[in-house]
């Protein structure tokens, strides 16, 4: 819906949003004062507290609308390729590229993680499970007796694993290493996640 559908309190509160996510991604939460979010908004202080009771309510709100998985899920629903291999490459593909553009996501996550101990992400985390298993059925459509019988969440956890620790490693590692530390990484990454690291499977 486009602002110019939207009511004056909406548009206010919009506003608000749009405020207080930039002001935590550049200051953090502790740095940033709903009297700033306020003025970054060109909103009187007493009207956020018209939409929010705290500072915690904001940052909740921003966090749960600014979280990539609204444009990510879409497009794994959409996974393309011929094999299992194919699709969890593109599907790892399409989560670095949604990152990537995304760099803000990080500030939020590591606030969410350091101030909120995870709360909102675990709440998140309920509505995201059922769409995820539409995805992991879609990567193992016709080919199930290939896998090894893993329950589903467990497939999605270990593939979050996967993702989280390639971004971790890029973000703390990558810049200051060796080319070969960084070429191909995600290719190789899924290609562990795959297949293991031994070269047969007759250990």
């Amino acid at each position: 819906m486009s602002e110019g559908n939207l009511s004056r309190g909406e548009r206010s509160r919009a506003a608000i949003v749009r405020a207080a996510h930039a002001l935590f991604v550049q200051q953090g939460y502790h740095g940033t004062s709903m009297r700033q979010i306020a003025s970054e908004a060109g909103i009187a202080l007493g009207g956020v507290y018209n939409h929010f009771d705290s500072k915690a309510d904001v940052f909740e709100t921003v966090f749960l609308e600014y979280h990539p998985y609204h444009q990510v899920l879409p497009l794994l629903l959409d996974v393309q390729g011929e094999t299992v291999e194919d699709r969890v490459g593109y599907a790892a593909d399409q989560m670095v590229k949604a990152i990537q553009e995304r760099p803000d996501f990080l500030n939020l996550m590591f606030i969410e993680v350091v101030e909120f101990k995870s709360v909102h992400a675990g709440e998140l985390f309920s509505t995201i499970i059922p769409q995820s298993v539409h995805v992991v059925q879609r990567v193992v459509e016709g080919e199930q007796e290939r896998l090894r019988p893993i329950p589903v969440p467990m497939l999605i956890r270990s593939f979050l694993g996967l993702f989280f620790s390639y971004f971790l490693t890029e973000i703390l590692l990558a810049s200051n290493a060796p080319e070969e530390f960084r070429e191909d990484a995600m290719r190789y990454m899924v290609d562990i996640y795959l297949h293991g690291i031994l070269a047969d499977d007759k250990y």
